[in-house]
């Protein structure tokens, strides 16, 4: 009886383990299956693995990347300054059904939904959507700068040499002068006369036009420049590209095309930019070619984006500037025009304005500040650092500069957690010590926004051609699109305590 009971007690605990061990493979079986199902149809994609972009995505997405670029390559070969820039964002936010900002504006204007846009200069343009909340809430604001290295003529602009006509210039931003040489130049912009009649400049595209060309000593000639070293092979008094064989020929041109003097190009803001237009780098198409991606491709970005704002919960705005590559002046990013246009939404929509108001409205802002780093080169890898520096085609990239030029790590944390959510492929850029460009996120900084430093790599940054991929470009416009539509996150109260 002892055998046998304790047989049916042993034989009764293998069934109990038994049956333990079926419903844990089951429960197993259960959570595997929910897992999977979450990780593809319930949650977002996570995209914070790096590595390139185009593998991971669907052929539908790399067709809309490909559409993108070609929409990007239309728009930046007509932009190719501040004031073609204003001009073809203002094209584009129009289409969109966007108004221009009243000068005295109604608190019916700022109706959530409503579409306004306001320039400044022609220089500045900002476009915004107002928000479900009001603009004291805060802000969500995209930064961008419409300027790019290039060569301006001097108020005396044309000189002789051997009684060739050339153009007296000089440079805007940090460029390599030896870039600039030997290839086909235009000069775009605008002359105001005395009387204040003012016409645009634009000689170059078109194909019946004589382009600008800075010329270069032949190898034959050129023993005794050898020497000189790299950002001084060319010098920056030697950047004059020819205008005529002669000077009368030169005038001739001017007075009949634009019934232009030399007196009238004393007061002339002229531009000499590339004449080439943007082109496909690479045989896979993923590249685009172009002048003026620093900054214009993320301004670009940023307009679209805004566009495809509905009605926020905060006030979406897209804000480009001018002069990021020099100092600022009454267009850059330290004007009081923008304060200025900030006031004018929260002057009608609040019952009693004050400056307060306004300082608690920046406060509660939140801005990206974007524009290009520079991504790491194939054939220079010396400088980066080959697990943190930008990578073409890996995405948006957050840039982290040194300490003091960094957002707080709770605000960093907040906006990577929302590019990830909307399955947007982001990355991170920093510099080696003693290398690395600037920034104009102090400004809003300074102003006590919340603010970091996005954008996109490219390469041959500050040349005649830089090089992005259209993959990263697009990357960026989801993410922009991503920030826009948000739902407010928590916010400090108005005193910061």
């Amino acid at each position: 009886r002892v055998a046998t009971h304790g047989s049916d007690y042993h034989s009764g605990a293998r069934a109990r383990r038994a049956r333990r061990w079926g419903e844990g493979i089951e429960m197993t079986n259960r959570i595997a299956l929910l897992a999977l199902v979450l990780s593809t149809v319930a949650l977002p994609v996570r995209a914070q693995d790096p590595g390139p972009v185009w593998p991971k995505l669907s052929s539908g997405q790399q067709a809309e990347v490909m559409r993108f670029g070609d929409d990007f390559k239309l728009f930046i070969g007509q932009a190719k300054s501040e004031m073609t820039f204003v001009r073809e964002a203002t094209k584009l936010v129009e289409a969109g059904g966007f108004k221009r900002w009243p000068s005295a504006p109604t608190k019916n204007d700022v109706r959530p939904g409503s579409r306004w846009y306001a320039v400044n200069r022609d220089r500045t343009i900002v476009a915004f959507v107002i928000g479900t909340e009001p603009l004291s809430a805060g802000a969500r604001i995209v930064n961008t700068h419409n300027d790019s290295v290039r060569l301006e003529t001097r108020p005396r602009p044309l000189r002789d040499s051997f009684d060739i006509s050339l153009i007296d210039t000089s440079t805007h931003g940090g460029l390599k002068n030896y870039q600039w040489v030997n290839r086909p130049l235009a000069i775009i912009g605008r002359v105001t006369r005395a009387d204040g009649t003012a016409l645009a400049i634009d000689i170059g595209h078109d194909p019946a036009d004589g382009v600008l060309m800075i010329a270069d000593l032949a190898p034959h000639v050129d023993q005794d420049f050898r020497e000189r070293r790299n950002r001084d092979v060319i010098q920056t008094e030697e950047l004059d590209p020819i205008l005529a064989l002669t000077r009368e020929a030169a005038l001739k041109a001017l007075k009949d095309k634009y019934n232009v003097t030399p007196d009238d190009l004393v007061t002339a803001d002229l531009q000499i930019v590339p004449a080439q237009m943007p082109v496909d780098v690479g045989l896979d198409h993923q590249l685009v070619g172009a002048y003026g991606h620093d900054d214009r491709s993320n301004g670009f970005a940023a307009f679209r984006a805004v566009v495809d704002a509905r009605t926020p919960a905060k006030t979406a705005i897209a804000y480009g500037v001018n002069n990021e590559e020099v100092d600022s002046w009454s267009t850059g990013v330290e004007s009081e025009w923008f304060r200025t246009l900030l006031a004018e939404i929260l002057a009608a929509q609040e019952p009693a304005y004050s400056d307060l108001v306004l300082r608690h409205a920046l406060r509660n802002s939140q801005v990206l500040v974007s524009d290009c780093t520079t991504a790491l080169d194939p054939v220079f890898p010396q400088p980066y650092m080959a697990s943190g520096s930008a990578r073409l085609g890996w995405g948006m990239v957050f840039k982290v500069y040194g300490a003091g030029r960094r957002a707080d790590g709770e605000y960093f944390a907040q906006i990577r957690r929302l590019m990830s959510d909307a399955g947007v492929h982001w990355q991170t850029h920093s510099y080696k010590a003693g290398y690395g460009g600037g920034t104009i996120a102090q400004w809003f900084a300074n102003a006590d926004m919340e603010a970091i430093d996005v954008g996109i790599g490219i390469l041959s940054m500050h040349s005649p051609m830089d090089v992005s991929a259209k993959v990263d470009l697009w990357e960026l416009y989801r993410g922009f699109k991503a920030f826009y539509g948000a739902p407010p996150a928590a916010t400090p109260s108005p005193s910061g305590r």
